[in-house]
């Protein structure tokens, strides 16, 4: 990575914690990535949103408080600048089709590898 340029900062949800924090390490070991924070629902994901300005939130569609369909709706409500990244366990084809509608710009379904997620957040700011 060059030196001028400066890392893509990332907030991570998802109420597995252990899932969590298998993100937040997939993303802290990619140094054209700085993981600004994780949350374990949707209305601390929407908090760490305001609290951290990221340029891209990784979402889990399926968690506490509406998730993140409600979580990207009220993130790009007041950071529309933000960079959904949704991802899901469930079926792949319902939440992908979902995020669309809610603003996320790229989707995954979980058992990706790191290099896929590091992918994925490098798409999500180009869109």
């Amino acid at each position: 990575m060059n030196d001028e340029a400066k890392p893509i900062r990332v907030i991570v949800a998802d109420d597995d914690e252990d899932i969590r924090q298998l993100l937040a390490d997939m993303i802290t070991r990619d140094e054209s990535t700085e993981l600004v924070g994780t949350a374990e629902d949707a209305n601390s994901a929407v908090k760490l949103a305001e609290e951290t300005d990221p340029d891209v939130a990784v979402l889990d569609w399926i968690m506490p408080n509406g998730g993140g369909p409600k979580a990207a709706t009220d993130i790009l409500a007041h950071r529309p600048e933000t960079r959904i990244v949704g991802i899901s366990a469930g079926d792949a084809t319902s939440a992908s089709l979902q995020m669309g509608t809610t603003g996320a710009v790229a989707f995954l379904q979980k058992g990706f590898s790191r290099s896929d997620l590091v992918e994925a957040i490098h798409s999500a700011v180009r869109w």
